[in-house]
């Protein structure tokens, strides 16, 4: 029987591994290497694979991609990674450690990221592991610009800190100098190596004690005290991560990180700019996450920290449409927080801002208006109680109505953003039980629901039935409705979001 084509393939590459590496036998080696990796892909994949390592040993490949030929490494690296996608991480341990600390050192990083991602194969704290491997990896983070080899070794350090093995085996005495080292170099370097260290303070307070006593904490406040937009914007980006203990919270808030934050808030403090603006949109955000940040009590900190008046302010003061906008769509995140949005409505200049914005925006500022209140109203599936009457307060402040009346319209003008907004709204409405006799008791809104529509867009579509599925799952939602309404609206959410009757769904009467 005639050998096969890979069979013959891998003789090939047998015959030029033992011939001295001139030009032709390179060339040779390239194209074999090129040809194998389309065999394997082709498959059957077990086949070529045990065909390949009967013959052309791990070792082998490891010394090719040692060769001073970029393209014959890349070609090899590429069939490597293919046959080690099989290999457990185990395996990959107890028989290439010195390979991999080589790997990590190689010069190209298509080598680099070829052994980065075997460590994302280790899924287990007790799995075998060397501290050699730490200093390579976070050296792997080093560049002036991100790249595929740094963004992977990134992945890698998140993920080893997820399981547990980064404190063990990751930050040993030459690891930490290696950080250090990387600190010293430029801003995109520096905030990969910050994502790391975030990453495992999110996970255990011991990381943190560890970064501070090892200084690089106070480092990463020093990146808050600059002039460069950019790096500020960054290190906001972290804090509320930063915030999910109390612990790491308490140390951030004893260095005055929100105090000057907030600081820069007030539009009084520097003259308007694209700069200035891009600083305080991220500090908006920032105050806005934090709302979530587990190792906090919102009402406390927002009493602490001003920012909803301020928010309101630029609401109502602000030319700038990005700040406005931004100041709008943070009220409704901190709003969605049912211990935050308790705080709001003792505040109240937040939620009056919103209101009114509401009332006088049109286009984009208005689907943001709408946004929002979606947000604020949706703080719960089930509310109920005072918040549920806070909210209930704010449909109030938006003439309760006409407000339902003009969401309807917005909806049926057959915008995508707008309907999928004004429908957002809807179904956050009635959740609550005035939302839905509101809702219930407005025939237009359910003419245009029980209005079947194949011209919509799948998102609108979508968004119309999960506003009909939220009705008919809610508490008491039978009452409110007569009994052929409830028949139609009973029969559209059992028919799913797309179906398509043989002929025209019949919707309510014209409304009164």
């Amino acid at each position: 029987m005639a050998d096969k084509e890979y069979t013959q393939n891998i003789k090939q590459i047998c015959e030029l591994l033992q011939s001295d590496p001139t030009p032709e036998v390179i060339q040779g080696l390239r194209d074999a290497f090129e040809t194998l990796g389309k065999q394997l892909k082709a498959g059957p994949f077990l086949e070529v694979f045990e065909a390949t390592l009967s013959s052309i040993p791990f070792s082998a490949l490891f010394s090719l991609l040692a060769a001073p030929d970029n393209k014959l490494i890349v070609t090899v690296a590429e069939v490597t990674g293919q046959l080690l996608k099989p290999v457990t991480w185990e395996m990959v341990h107890q028989t290439f450690e010195e390979y991999i600390v080589q790997g990590l050192a190689h010069p190209h990083p298509v080598v680099k990221t070829l052994v980065l991602r075997q460590f994302l194969k280790c899924e287990d704290k007790t799995a075998p592991f060397s501290t050699h491997y730490g200093p390579n990896v976070w050296k792997c983070l080093e560049g002036p610009k991100e790249n595929e080899a740094t963004h992977l070794a990134k992945q890698v350090l998140i993920h080893l800190s997820d399981k547990g093995i980064l404190m063990e085996y990751l930050l040993s005495e030459e690891s930490v100098s290696t950080i250090k080292q990387l600190l010293a170099g430029n801003a995109s370097q520096r905030f990969r190596v910050y994502d790391v260290v975030v990453s495992a303070i999110k996970n255990t307070d011991s990381a943190f004690e560890f970064f501070r006593q090892e200084g690089i904490m106070d480092r990463f406040l020093q990146e808050g005290d600059t002039s460069d937009v950019l790096v500020a914007m960054n290190f906001y980006e972290l804090l509320p991560t930063l915030c999910q203990s109390s612990v790491t919270y308490e140390y951030l808030d004893s260095s005055a990180v929100f105090t000057d934050a907030l600081a820069q808030v007030d539009l009084s403090n520097t003259e308007p700019s694209v700069t200035s603006s891009l600083l305080r949109v991220s500090i908006l955000k920032l105050f806005s996450r934090m709302a979530d940040a587990e190792g906090i009590s919102p009402p406390d900190f927002y009493g602490k920290y001003a920012i909803a008046p301020k928010m309101a302010g630029l609401i109502e003061e602000s030319d700038d449409m990005d700040l406005k906008v931004t100041a709008i769509a943070c009220i409704g995140a901190i709003g969605n927080n049912p211990k935050a949005l308790g705080y709001l409505a003792q505040e109240k200049t937040a939620l009056d801002a919103l209101a009114a914005a509401y009332k006088s925006s049109y286009g984009q500022l208005r689907v943001e208006c709408l946004r929002a209140i979606a947000c604020i109203f949706g703080y719960s599936l089930t509310p109920s109680g005072e918040l549920s009457q806070t909210c209930y307060d704010l449909y109030t402040k938006l003439d309760q109505i006409q407000f339902l009346v003009a969401v309807t319209k917005e909806i049926m003008k057959g915008f995508e953003d707008t309907g999928i907004a004004g429908l957002a709204v809807i179904e956050k409405m009635v959740r609550h039980a005035w939302g839905l006799h509101e809702v219930a008791s407005y025939r237009n809104i359910l003419n245009f629901l029980l209005m079947r529509d194949s011209s919509r867009e799948k998102t609108v579509q979508k968004w119309q039935y999960s506003v009909l599925e939220t009705i008919v799952n809610a508490p008491d939602a039978r009452k409110e409705f007569a009994e052929d309404v409830w028949t139609q609206l009973t029969q559209y959410v059992k028919d799913g979001p797309y179906y398509a009757a043989a002929s025209a769904q019949v919707a309510l009467g014209s409304a009164s």
